[in-house]
Formats: C-alpha cells, sequence, structure tokens
C-alpha cells in the first residue's frame, strides 16, 4: 500500500511525542516538560490567528519551535560548561588547599617529632649530667671521709707524741736533777775546762748575732705574713660576697626555671589549640568536600540529563530534517497534484468545449444526414464521435481519479493538521516545562554563587588560621632557635664545668699524693724522735762515761756537727724559698679563681638577659651542682672545708692547758719542749740567753700561729710548715745537743759567769705561755 511522506512524518513524530511524554511521566526529571512548554509557547505565540491555514503554517511553527528548543538547549549547554569550568576550579582550588593544609602539617608533625627527638635526647644528657654530678658527690663524699680517717690517725699519733712528750719530759726532770748532782760534786775540774768554756761562748755571741739577723729576717716574715693575712680577708670577703651571688644565682635560676616551665606549659597548650584549630580545619574542610561532593553529584545528574536532552534533541533535529524533507516532497507533490488539477481543469473545460462543439456539430449533423449522402457522412460522423466518447470515457475516469486523490489528499491534510495541534499543544507543554527549567537554574546559580561565596569565605578563615598558624609556628621556631642558643650556651658553660671540675679533681689527686708524702714524711720524722729520744735514754746512761771521753775528740764531733747544721741551715733557707714560691702560686690560684668568679658572675647576667626556654633549667641546675662540687672541693677562704678541719682539730686536744689560740701550734710546743727537755751543765741562775731565745721563740711560735690561720689556702701548706717546723725543731734538738756533748768533761765546775744555755725546767703553764717557734 502507498504511504504519502506526509503520514510517515507524522507517525515519527507521534513516537517521538510518545517517548518524550513516558519519559516525562516517570518521573525523569522536569527538563523536557519545560523545553516543550517553551517551544510550545515560542510556536504558539508564532502560529496566532493564522492557525487556520492546516499545512505549511503547522510546519513553519514546528520547525520554528524545535529551532528555539535547539537555541534553549544551547543555553544550557553554556550553563553546563560554566559549571564544569566551575567545579574544575573548585575541585583544584580544595585539592591545592589540602595538599597545602597536608604538606604544613605535615612539615607542623615533623618538626614537633625533631623536636621531641631534640627533647628527648637533652633529657638523656641532662639525666647523664645528673648522673655525673652523683658520682663526683659520691667521690667528694668519700674524699671527706678519708679525710676524717686520716685526722682520726692524726689525733691518734697526736695522742702518742703526748704521751712520749710527756715520757720525755719526766726523763728530762730526772737528767735535770742528776745533772745539778753532778755539778755540785764536780768543781774541781771547771779551772781547766774555763778556757773551753770562754770560747764556747764566745761562738754563743756569734750565734746570739745570728739570732738577731734570724729576727730581723722574723720580722721581715712577720710582715709578709700580716699581708697575707690582709689577702686572706679580703678574699674571704670576696668568698662570703660570690657565695651570696651565688646563692642569688641559684635564686634567680629557680625562677628562671619555674618561668621556663610555666612558658612550656604555655608553649604545649598553644600547641593543642593550634591541634584543635587544625582538627576544626581538617572538619570544615570534609564538611566542604562533603558539600562539593553533593554539588559534584547534582551537577552529574544535571549533565547527564542535559547529555540525555541533547540526544533527544539531536534526534528531534533529525526528525525535523527528515520532517523538513517530507515537507519539501509534500510541498513538490501539492505543487504537482495541483499543477495536475488545474491541468485537469483546463482539459474538462476543453472537453466541455469540445462536446459542445460535439453537440453543436451532433444537432447540425442529424438535419445533413437526411439531405446529403447518408453512408459517407453516417461512417465519418460515426468515427468522430467514436473518437470523442473515447476521449469523454478517458476524462470521466481521470475526473473520477483526481476527485478520489483530492478527497485523499484532504483527509491526509485533516490528519496532518490534527497532528500539527496535537504538536502546538506539546509544544506549549514544554515550553512551560523550559521555563521552570530557567527558574530551576536561576536557583542553581543564586545556590552556586552562595557556595562560592562560603567557599571564599572558607577560604579567607582559613587563609587567616594559617596566618595565625604561620605566626605561631615562626614564633615557636624563634623560641626553640632561642632555645637552642641557650642550651648551647649551658653546655658550653657545663663543658667548662667540666674542665674546671677536672682540672680541680686532678689538683685534689696531687695534693692527695702530696698529702701521703707529708704523711710519709711525718712517719720518717716520728722514726727520726723514736730515735732521739732513744739518743737521750743513752745519754741518760752515757753521761758517767762521758768523762773518760777526750775533749779533743768532743771539738772534732763538735765542729761536724756544726757544719751539719750550716748545712742544714741553708737547706732550710731553700725550703722556705720554696715555701714562699709556693705561697706566690697559691695566690695566683685565688686570683685564678676570682676570675672564674667572675666568669661565673658575667655568665649569670647573660644568663638574666636571655630568656631560659624549656629543658635549660635543668643544664642550670647542673652548671649549679658542679660549681657546689667546686666550691665543696675547693671552698674560699672562711669555710675551710674538712680538709684543713680535722689538722686543727687534731692539734687542739694536745694540752688541757692550752688556750684556744694556741690550740692550733701545741704539737711544736711540745716539740719545744722536747728540745728545753736536754740536760743542763750550766748554772740556772743564768737565764739572758733563755729569755732571749724564749722571745725569739714567742716571735716564732707567732709567726706559725699566722701560717696556721692561713689554713684556707690549703691544707698541704700547713702541712709543709709543720713538716719544716718539725725538721727545725729536729735542727735545734742536735745543735743544743751538740753544744752540751762539747760542754762535757770529764770534771765539772759550775761558774755563775757563764750563762746558761738550758732553760730552766718546763711546766705546762709556762709552755702554754710559750707557744711553739720556727728557727730559721
Amino acid at each position: 500500500m502507498w504511504m504519502s511522506p506526509l503520514a510517515l512524518a507524522e507517525g515519527r513524530a507521534g513516537e517521538i511525542v510518545s517517548n518524550k511524554s513516558t519519559e516525562a511521566g516517570g518521573g525523569r526529571d522536569v527538563q523536557t516538560p519545560e523545553a516543550g512548554h517553551k517551544v510550545g509557547g515560542d510556536a504558539h505565540a508564532r502560529l496566532g490567528p493564522s492557525c487556520h491555514s492546516k499545512g505549511d503554517l503547522a510546519m513553519e511553527a514546528l520547525l520554528e519551535g524545535i529551532k528555539n528548543q535547539g537555541h534553549g538547549g544551547g543555553f544550557l549547554t553554556s550553563c553546563e560548561a560554566e559549571l564544569q569550568e566551575l567545579m574544575k576550579q573548585i575541585d583544584i582550588m580544595v585539592a591545592h588547599k589540602k595538599s597545602e593544609w597536608e604538606g604544613q602539617t605535615h612539615a607542623l608533625e615533623t618538626c614537633l617529632d625533631i623536636r621531641d627527638q631534640e627533647l628527648k635526647t637533652l633529657r638523656s644528657q641532662l639525666d647523664m649530667k645528673h648522673k655525673e654530678v652523683g658520682m663526683l658527690h659520691q667521690q667528694i663524699e668519700e674524699h671527706e671521709k678519708v679525710k676524717q680517717e686520716m685526722a682520726m690517725e692524726y689525733k691518734q699519733e697526736l695522742k702518742k707524741l703526748q704521751e712520749e712528750l710527756g715520757r720525755l719530759k719526766r726523763s728530762y726532770e730526772k737528767l735535770q736533777k742528776k745533772q745539778i748532782r753532778e755539778f755540785r760534786g764536780s768543781t774541781k775540774n771547771h779551772k781547766e775546762d774555763q778556757s773551753e768554756i770562754e770560747r764556747l761562748n764566745g761562738k754563743v755571741e756569734e750565734f746570739r748575732q745570728k739570732s738577731l739577723d734570724w729576727e730581723k729576717q722574723r720580722l721581715i716574715y712577720q710582715q709578709q705574713v700580716s699581708s697575707l693575712e690582709a689577702q686572706r680577708k679580703a678574699l674571704a670577703e670576696q668568698s662570703e660576697i660570690i657565695q651570696a651571688q651565688l646563692t642569688n644565682r641559684k635564686q634567680k635560676l629557680d625562677s628562671v626555671e619555674l618561668s621556663s616551665q610555666s612558658e612550656i606549659q604555655h608553649l604545649s597548650s598553644k600547641l593543642e589549640r593550634a591541634k584543635d584549630t587544625i582538627c576544626a580545619n581538617e572538619l570544615e574542610i570534609e564538611r566542604l568536600n562533603m558539600r562539593v561532593n553533593d554539588l559534584i553529584g547534582t551537577n552529574m545528574t544535571i549533565l547527564h540529563e542535559q547529555r540525555q536532552k541533547e540526544e533527544k534533541l539531536r534526534e528531534s533535529e533529525k526528525l525535523l530534517e527528515t520532517l523538513q524533507e517530507e515537507k519539501r516532497e509534500l510541498k513538490a507533490n501539492l505543487q504537482y497534484h495541483e499543477n495536475f488539477m488545474h491541468e485537469e481543469k483546463k482539459m474538462q473545460k476543453k472537453l466541455q468545449a469540445k462536446g459542445n462543439n460535439t453537440q453543436h456539430l451532433v444537432d447540425s449533423i442529424r438535419p445533413l444526414e437526411d439531405s446529403q449522402a447518408e453512408r459517407r457522412i453516417t461512417f465519418q460522423g460515426q468515427g468522430d464521435l467514436g473518437s470523442v466518447l473515447s476521449q469523454l470515457d478517458f476524462t470521466h475516469t481521470s475526473e473520477e481519479l483526481l476527485q478520489a486523490e483530492v478527497t485523499r489528499l484532504e483527509g491526509s491534510l485533516e490528519s496532518v493538521s490534527a497532528t500539527c495541534k496535537q504538536l502546538s499543544q506539546e509544544l506549549m507543554e514544554k515550553y512551560e516545562e523550559l521555563k521552570k527549567m530557567e527558574g530551576h537554574n536561576n536557583e542553581y546559580r543564586a545556590e552556586i554563587k552562595t557556595l562560592k561565596e562560603q567557599i571564599l569565605q572558607a577560604e579567607q578563615t582559613y587563609s587567616s588560621a594559617l596566618e595565625g598558624m604561620k605566626m605561631e609556628i615562626s614564633h615557636l621556631t624563634r623560641e626553640l632557635h632561642q632555645r637552642d642558643s641557650t642550651i648551647a650556651s649551658a653546655k658550653c658553660s657545663s663543658s667548662d664545668m667540666e674542665k674546671q671540675l677536672k682540672a680541680e679533681m686532678q689538683k685534689a689527686e696531687e695534693k692527695a699524693v702530696e698529702h701521703k708524702e707529708i704523711l710519709n714524711q711525718l712517719e720518717s720524722l716520728k722514726l727520726e724522735n723514736h730515735r732521739l729520744s732513744e739518743m737521750v735514754m743513752k745519754l741518760e746512761f752515757g753521761l758517767h762515761k762521758a768523762k773518760e771521753i777526750s775533749l779533743a775528740d768532743l771539738q772534732e764531733n763538735y765542729i761536724e756537727t756544726l757544719n751539719k747544721l750550716v748545712s742544714e741551715n741553708q737547706q732550710l733557707q731553700k725550703d722556705v724559698m720554696h715555701t714562699k714560691s709556693q705561697l706566690e702560686i697559691a695566690t695566683q690560684m685565688c686570683k685564678q679563681k676570682d676570675n672564674v668568679f667572675k666568669l661565673t658572675l658575667s655568665r649569670t647576667t647573660q644568663f638574666k638577659n636571655t630568656e631560659f626556654k624549656p629543658t635549660h633549667g635543668q643544664h642550670r641546675h647542673d652548671g649549679i651542682k658542679t660549681e657546689h662540687c667546686k666550691t665543696g672541693l675547693h671552698s674560699p677562704r672562711g669555710q675551710a672545708p674538712d680538709s684543713t678541719g680535722p689538722v686543727s682539730r687534731a692539734c687542739s686536744p694536745l694540752s688541757p692547758h692550752l688556750s684556744s689560740c694556741s690550740s692550733t701550734i701545741s704539737l711544736p710546743s711540745y716539740f719545744l719542749g722536747q728540745t728545753h727537755s736536754l740536760p743542763s751543765l750550766l748554772d740556772t741562775n743564768d737565764a739572758n740567753f733563755s729569755d732571749t731565745m724564749s722571745d725569739g721563740t714567742n716571735d716564732q711560735e707567732e709567726f706559725i700561729s699566722l701560717v696556721w690561720k692561713l689554713s684556707d689556702f690549703s691544707s698541704l701548706l700547713v702541712l709543709f710548715l709543720l713538716l719544716v717546723h718539725v725538721v727545725t725543731m729536729s735542727a735545734f734538738i742536735m745543735e743544743t745537743w751538740s753544744m752540751r756533748i762539747t760542754q762535757l768533761t770529764p770534771f765539772y765546775f759550775p761558774f755563775p759567769s757563764t750563762p746558761s744555755l738550758l732553760p730552766p725546767v718546763l711546766d705546762p703553764h709556762s709552755i702554754s705561755k710559750r707557744p711553739a717557734s720556727l728557727i730559721l
């Protein structure tokens, strides 16, 4: 069956409209009805009152509505492109910001980890320093215990020496009584020994002159000792000032430590706040990301629907093209049919004119049939009539065909007009749907604008928060750099303190070694004292045998002992020069200590100026502990740690009759007692030499007392002076014994004119009144 192109176009349009109506009714979205309303509105506006023309105007309205729908689709595509660009920009910005935030948070976490590791290392170092300080304290306590034990040993040895001196004193009294009895019984041989005694008196005068020289030297030494005492007092005052400064420094360091702890707490609270803000920012970012993801989902749905609409528009465009082609074909057919109808009308008019002519001919032929030749005319008329009748039959059949075609075309036009009306209604509905879509699009644009504003506000807040975080991080980094610098300075100071401690420990070890050497010398002196006591005991028994000794042998022995004493005197002068050099070294050490204390004071001022940060208070505590150790090992004058105290305590309980000022030198006084406990061969009435000797010993005892008061320089110096004193006492004992031995003769004659070389019997009261002396 033949179908016209117009009917095919109507069928396709109906299918498209039915498909679109089913999609709109299925609840896909409201965009296609709006487009249909828009197109329908435009078509209705363009149709207007000229809708009575059924064919051409309906097709033109449909084409214009589809074009308008195409323009609306272009607008939607432009909005879609803008939305895509905005979403891409938003994604790029969010990704960039997220990467920046992640990098910053990662950098902050790494910085915090590094700082935590540094704090852990510093704490471990501080623990090591505390352990080292504890070890040093233990070593100091052990040294103090050793010193106390040594002091107890000294006390025991001094008690033994006191007992020995008591025994020597008792033996001395016995010998003096024996000598007095022997002097009374030995007046016969005194004339022979008078010349020798005069010679010895001359030598005694020489010794007196030497003693005057020694007195001058004593005065010089006393002046030096007074200057040293003044220096000691000044150093003691400086030490007190330095101790006060150290206490102030300790208080300030404690306050700085408290402030640093508060600062650390403040910084930790700041870090927690920063972490909270970071968490809040992350939550905000996640919320914005969720919102953006929702928007992206809605945009994707919109894009999907727009793509579907574009596909539908493409299909409608294709349909429009096919409809236009069919319209063109229909127009061509219509024109052909109209031309054919005009031709048929012309042919009918011609046929009617011919029929009229033929009727006229027939009317004219009928009367002629009777008058002229019937056969020939009849034959011709029949042929013409047959041709005319055939032509008339053909025209009737063509008219019937044309009328049937016209009726069919009219029916098709009526159906096309109905379809055009339906399409116009659908186009009106789509136009309304397009208006709704435009409203929704405006709403979406408003929402996009609000979202953009919110994103901008969020970016501004985040940028302000980032700036604040950057400022806080920069402040924290500055504080950490300051803390690192203070820690480095504290490390330098602690290293200096450690070096000083090591040097002081080395000095203490050297002094301990010297102390041991002095102990060994003391033991040797004890042995020498024991030997001298044995010599005294032997002399007690050898006095009776001394009468048989010749005078020449005694003179030779005297000369030998005198030479020995001269050499010992020179050696003692050398020792005194050595002690002077040691005193100068001690003063230089004191000056160096003063410089060290000045440096510590300058460092305390530096610590005041620089703000201390976390973990630096522990270094300061170590510094204080190390300085404590130093002051404990080498305390300044006025405190005199237990290194010198035991010596002074050990020297104090020698005699209950001694005063407090002479308690530190009771041992030398007993040694003097031992020197005066020798047997006297001269008259007891002559006491001039003994008075001069006692004056010299008093001055020398004052010198020793001053030296003992200067015990703050070092305990070793005191022990050295004690050793020198013991050596000089032994020399004096040897000298007196040699002088007494030279005076021994077979017969003893007391002369009242000769001065006695020995003092009378000493009692404890005279010993306490007369302190010990140092004979140089």
